[in-house]
């Protein structure tokens, strides 16, 4: 009894603390972020596509059912592939007909109901006719709608993955680019003139400099930022979280001792959905099990083992092969509740008597931002928007938070405010002479390749022009494909090399790091073999999964879970 009524104390806690929190939102008409502002109740829109945060609890409730283990980040990105899918598969009008359920249902089994012993046959197949007998049983008609309802969900997505695969295809210029790549090679001269060599070639002096920071004033001047102080409140498990994590451990091991089988009551009771771990030597198990594993018997069950992210207990069912049953200690709605609640506390104090002091009181270190500016956050927060229009709006005695980030939330408040200003040459003279740098290195190589070039043109020869010159660097290349070009010179250097005949020259080629001269000394073709075939499946995968993302990612997501400290 007292096992049952812990199995159900997590979702009677879930339950009543989202109770807690819509009383807030709908009755109280007050944000979690604790500012008397427009009520919010959205925790997501995509791409115009609101999702409330009573659908969002419903939805990541439902995927803690479906996916043991299963982390609030990988929650989210499922939710906000829902939303994409439904979005998906109304505008392409993608439906399915009651003869295509009916089809779907009588020939393909749920996956439970076909790996049954109940439906094997005497050689241990499965019996098609007794699934006919089972559809038929009036019994049957409650699992039968929920599976009619997942196949009305799930048919249209895979006519949507079908049509994916197909926009997968790759055009026969393409195919003949890739055969290409791997079925040409070539002998080839580069002459080569690195930027770094070009570098030495002069110096800027202070007048130049000068010069050159008068006409570019703008590009110099500082915009107004701000340093912030923050703290930073962790999110970890409570002494809570690891009794409910412990008692599920003693729970599975009580009812082994009550002479369940393992491998069952581990697949009903895991953290983790992989329970049959199979290995080759000790060396294919982490070390904190393998000693564990070396002193069992086969058939043997391990006491409670201290993993890195729980409770685990293992079966040595034979050589190289375990069971393995896991209870992470994670951090618990009703932990996540106390959270918040700290940290509204540290907001309504600090308004009272101060950041810093009431830091010192909640036992917590105050620390400082860089500069930060409004067009420009770079700070481990998820929401880099809210936190930059914090920055903008940000004065003495405000405070900004919480901010969702790995591991934590953030609370800010204002240190300083550094003005705009108009540094003077002297204060910056070596980062005007770096922006110089880069500019004057690729004209003055510009300059220098061209000249190569013209001496080549008027009859000259590669290795003439390289031996009377130490900047150049002569580098024959043989028996090398137009891949490997590709990959070690880059696109530009292989495109052309694409075009050249052999005897033929290029013109110069500026690249990002160094200026180029190709010569094609020889041209030969190879056969294609089955060897090359990897290069045009990977280019199809390449456009499905560019494809898919591309469909898939929204183009405008709004993140509020930070106002339901989420």
């Amino acid at each position: 009894m007292m096992r049952t009524l812990r199995k159900k104390t997590r979702l009677v806690l879930f339950i009543a603390l989202a109770g807690f929190l819509l009383l807030i939102f709908f009755q109280w008409g007050f944000n979690i972020m604790g500012i008397g502002e427009e009520r919010e109740t959205d925790i997501a829109i995509v791409d115009g596509t609101p999702v409330s945060y009573t659908e969002y609890l419903r939805f990541a409730q439902q995927k803690e059912m479906e996916y043991r283990g299963i982390s609030m980040d990988d929650i989210w990105m499922l939710m906000i592939e829902e939303v994409m899918w439904q979005k998906l598969v109304q505008q392409e009008e993608f439906g399915v007909t009651d003869e295509e359920i009916l089809i779907m249902i009588r020939g393909n089994p749920p996956r439970d109901i076909y790996e049954s012993e109940y439906f094997r046959d005497e050689n241990g197949e499965f019996d098609h006719n007794k699934y006919l007998e089972l559809l038929r049983a009036p019994q049957s008609r409650p699992w039968l709608i929920e599976y009619e309802r997942n196949l009305r969900k799930e048919l249209p997505r895979e006519k949507l993955r079908s049509l994916l695969a197909t926009l997968g295809w790759v055009s026969p210029y393409e195919d003949s680019m890739l055969i290409a790549e791997q079925t040409t090679r070539y002998d080839v001269t580069v002459l080569m003139l690195a930027y770094f060599r070009v570098r030495k070639l002069f110096t800027i002096s202070e007048e130049d400099a000068r010069a050159y920071y008068n006409r570019n004033r703008e590009k110099f001047s500082r915009p107004e930022s701000k340093i912030l102080k923050y703290i930073f409140f962790e999110r970890k498990p409570s002494s809570y979280d690891t009794t409910e994590a412990r008692e599920g451990i003693e729970d599975f091991i009580a009812r082994l001792e009550e002479g369940e089988d393992f491998l069952a009551v581990a697949q009903e009771m895991s953290d983790d959905s992989v329970i049959v771990r199979e290995f080759e030597g000790e060396t294919g198990l982490q070390p904190y099990l393998q000693d564990v594993y070396s002193g069992l018997k086969n058939g043997a069950v391990s006491g409670v083992i201290q993993g890195p992210h729980g409770y685990e207990v293992i079966m040595r069912v034979g050589p190289g092969k375990i069971y393995q049953m896991k209870k992470n200690i994670d951090v618990s709605r009703t932990t996540l509740g106390d959270i918040y609640e700290r940290v509204m506390a540290f907001k309504d104090a600090a308004r009272e008597v101060g950041f810093d002091s009431t830091a010192i009181e909640f036992d917590l270190q105050v620390r400082t931002t860089y500069p930060l500016r409004t067009d420009k956050i770079v700070f481990p927060v998820r929401d880099t928007a809210s936190l930059a229009a914090f920055v903008k709006n940000a004065k003495r005695d405000d405070i900004g938070g919480p901010f969702g980030s790995l591991g934590g939330f953030y609370l800010f408040a204002l240190d300083s405010v550094i003005p705009a200003a108009q540094p003077s040459f002297e204060e910056i003279i070596a980062q005007v002479e770096a922006a110089m740098d880069k500019e004057f290195v690729r004209e003055k190589s510009d300059s220098i390749i061209n000249e190569y070039y013209d001496r080549l043109m008027a009859g000259a020869t590669m290795e003439d022009v390289a031996r009377g010159d130490s900047l150049i660097i002569y580098s024959p290349n043989k028996d090398a494909t137009l891949g490997e070009m590709r990959r070690s010179m880059g696109d530009d250097f292989a495109g052309a090399l694409a075009r050249l005949e052999p005897g033929q020259r290029s013109t110069p080629l500026v690249g990002e790091w160094a200026a180029y001269i190709i010569r094609c000394d020889a041209k030969r073709d190879v056969p294609f073999d089955s060897s090359m075939i990897a290069a045009l499946q990977l280019k199809r995968q390449y456009r499905v999964q560019q494809l898919t993302m591309g469909i898939f990612e929204p183009d405008e997501l709004k993140d509020k879970r930070d106002v339901f400290f989420e």
